[in-house]
Parts: C-alpha cells; sequence; structure tokens
C-alpha cells in the first residue's frame, strides 16, 4: 500500500503560507492529512492514519479536529489567497464568488448538526447535514473559500450558537470576504439566495450580483407588474437574438433578451430572459449591474457550474462527506480539509503548468481534472518512497532493480 512518509517535495511550497497557523504538532497532523485526502480512497480518519507511516494512532488525528487551536475557515481563505496571488495578472481581471449548498446524508443520531432534510439528490426525506459552499473561480481556475455547516434553532441552540439563515450566513461571507481590490469581483448563485441580504451585502462590498429569478416573481415596469415566466416567453418571442456563448467545457447556442425595472426588496435590477436551443424553458437572470449586456450576464453565470463541479469531485474523490465524527468542530474541520486537498492538487497541476510556462502566456487555464490530479499525486508520492528507499539501501541488487523501477 502507497504511504507517506514524509512531506512530498512538489507541495512543500502549498504548506508555506499556513505554517505558523499552527503549533508544531498541530501542524504534523494538518500536513499529513492533505496529503493522505489526495491520494486515499476515501476520507475516514481510521483509512487516512493508514496512508501514513510512522503516524500515531487515529485518535490523535480525531482529537486535531476538535481539541487543536487553529482557525480552519483562516487557513483556507490563506491558501486561496495565496493561490490568487500565483495566478494574479497586472490588469486583474474577473473573479467571481460563487455561493451554494450541499448536503451529505447521515444516520448517526449523536452527531452534531444532524437535522431532517430533503435531500434534493435522492429526492427523499431523510437527516443529515447542510452546508454552504464557497469558491472563487479566476482565469479558468477554482479556488475553493470556505465550507460552513448551517445548524437549524434547535441544533444550534445545543452548540450555545445564535441562530443563522442560509441566506445571512451567505451574506455574511460575502461581507467578511477580504479579496484584493484590484479584481472585479461578481457575486453568482442560484435562486434561493436571490434576497435583500445577499444583495445588500454585495452592495455594501461593491460588487455586482447575478442570481436566478423564480417563475413567480415579480417584475415591474413603467407601474406594471410582471410574472418572470409568462414574461420572458413574450420578450423573447418578440424580441430575442441567438447568441453562441462558451461554457466552462462547451459552447451553445441561446435565445437572449433584456428588460430593466424593479422588484420587491431588490429595487432596480435588469434581467436577461435566456433560452438555450432546443429548451422550452426560459430562464431569468437578475442582476443589479444595470450597463451589463443580456450575453455578457449569461455567459458570467455560466461560470456559476463550477461550484457544481467543485462539490462532485469533493464528494466523488476527496471524501466530503465521508466524515464519522461526533462534535460540529470536527465536522466543520474535516470540510476545511477536504477543501485544503482540493487546493492541494490544484497547486500541483499550477505548478507542472508554470514549469512549461502556460500560467504567464494563457488567460485562461485548463486544469487535469481532480481523478487526474490524484493520480499524479499517487505518482509522485511513489516515486520518493522509491528514492527514500535507494538513499538507504545497501543490497547492490535491491539498489539496482529501485533504480530500473524509477527509471520506468
Amino acid at each position: 500500500m502507497l504511504t507517506i512518509g514524509q512531506m512530498p517535495g512538489k507541495i512543500k511550497n502549498f504548506f508555506t503560507p499556513v505554517r505558523d497557523s499552527f503549533g508544531a504538532a498541530a501542524f504534523a497532523h494538518f500536513w499529513g492529512l492533505v496529503p493522505a485526502m489526495t491520494i486515499s480512497h476515501g476520507s475516514t480518519i481510521d483509512r487516512l492514519a493508514r496512508l501514513l507511516r510512522g503516524s500515531t494512532h487515529r485518535t490523535k488525528h480525531g482529537e486535531f479536529l476538535w481539541k487543536s487551536r487553529w482557525d480552519e475557515h483562516g487557513v483556507v481563505q490563506q491558501i486561496a489567497l495565496d493561490t490568487l496571488r500565483r495566478l494574479y495578472r497586472k490588469h486583474g481581471g474577473s473573479c467571481y464568488f460563487i455561493i451554494d449548498e450541499t448536503q451529505t446524508l447521515k444516520r448517526a443520531k449523536k452527531m452534531a448538526g444532524v437535522s431532517k432534510l430533503f435531500h434534493h439528490a435522492t429526492g427523499k426525506f431523510g437527516s443529515g447535514h447542510t452546508m454552504l459552499k464557497v469558491c472563487l473561480y479566476y482565469r479558468g481556475v477554482t479556488i475553493p473559500w470556505g465550507s460552513w455547516l448551517w445548524l437549524n434553532e434547535a441544533n444550534a441552540r445545543k452548540e450555545g450558537l445564535a441562530f443563522c439563515k442560509l441566506t445571512h450566513l451567505a451574506a455574511l461571507a460575502v461581507h467578511n470576504a477580504d479579496l484584493p481590490r484590484q479584481l472585479k469581483v461578481t457575486v453568482l448563485f442560484d435562486a434561493y439566495y436571490l434576497c435583500d441580504v445577499v444583495a445588500d451585502a454585495c452592495h455594501a462590498r461593491g460588487w455586482h450580483y447575478i442570481g436566478v429569478g423564480k417563475s413567480n416573481r415579480n417584475l415591474v415596469i413603467d407601474g406594471v407588474k410582471h410574472k418572470l415566466d409568462q414574461y420572458g416567453r413574450n420578450v423573447l418571442g418578440r424580441s430575442g437574438r441567438w447568441y453562441r456563448i462558451a461554457g466552462l467545457r462547451s459552447s451553445g447556442r441561446y435565445e437572449l433578451a433584456g428588460r430593466v425595472g424593479s422588484m420587491k426588496k431588490l429595487g432596480q435590477v435588469q434581467v436577461a430572459f435566456s433560452r438555450r436551443r432546443g429548451d422550452r424553458k426560459c430562464v431569468a437572470l437578475v442582476t443589479d449591474d444595470l450597463g451589463a449586456s443580456p450575453r455578457d450576464i449569461v455567459a458570467d453565470y455560466l461560470k456559476r457550474w463550477a461550484i457544481e463541479l467543485l462539490i462532485k469531485e469533493e464528494k466523488q474523490h476527496l471524501g466530503l462527506g465521508d466524515y464519522r465524527v461526533k462534535r460540529r468542530q470536527a465536522v466543520v474541520r474535516h470540510l476545511a480539509l477536504v477543501d485544503c486537498a482540493y487546493a492541494c492538487l490544484t497547486h500541483l497541476a499550477l505548478a507542472e503548468q508554470r514549469a512549461q510556462g502556460q500560467c504567464k502566456n494563457k488567460n485562461l487555464l485548463h486544469l487535469p481534472s481532480i481523478s487526474q490530479l490524484k493520480g499524479r499525486m499517487r505518482q509522485a508520492v511513489w516515486q520518493e518512497a522509491v528514492e527514500d528507499v535507494v538513499r538507504h539501501a545497501h543490497e547492490k541488487p535491491v539498489l539496482r532493480r529501485l533504480e530500473k523501477l524509477l527509471a520506468a
């Protein structure tokens, strides 16, 4: 079984920005668990502990998740800012602050924060956790910004915390985000977060937002109320124009039209009505940027798909929902470690492209998938393990055999 005995050389620079955020003992757990997640097929503490050579018992790693002192959100955001710094170009450019939520089903009755929920992926009711996820999207690279565990009123009371709605949690994430001022930031979210709380937080930061308007919301134009769904179909039928717009992975043709009006609690907004070729459904995208063209609004909102891919890859390849811990703090820190593992694999991909001179020459970068990057990380760990054996081996036949394996 492939195991990690020391910090892989290719990712040593990844841990440098957050080294001072930990004590010596806590940092040893941190730098061990993050690379273990990047090569593991599951992220339970027991499985991760087996991948660390010379590691302490798994209970020590479990205690690290709830007992040690470090700011998990600060660490993830510091890593995100360091990634931004590596990608940053003099002209700044557009950066997208993307908000979404995800759910994990949990059967444990004593796990903190578990509540009844409607699981959207399965279409059934169950018990589990709801998490707010935020990521950045800059130059084609998705950067995890944070994961927050949402608690209902009863669970918040048990934990001694003030109850906070998901929309207020999203507004706090916008309000507290310390991003470089040179970036042109646009906040992207779905229909659930299109409310005055999140919109006001965006206005306070001087950032524009784009969100989906529900079909039954009213748009007021010249004192007349229009339901977005019916009005959008009429507008597209009368004045819609076709455009080809590039998405994250492919381009498509969209029929677009825009109207400016006002919405309750949001004030003056622009609505871009969009319908993709072959679809009957009309989507209404609401933004406070009155000067943007419908084509630019749709092109920007298509970037929101980045967070869907982030959540999918973290669940499938990094064990976002694999935690088996009781305490709320341990759950939150597991989520933070998964975000760090994703950022670590991104760091590996950027280091390879930087070595080829691609990071400076291209405006939009195309990184390998997380599954491919996990394979490259395993290869890097295996290569260092073989080199370590070669350095300390005294049997010449073994040494020559290992050298041949390394060359292969």
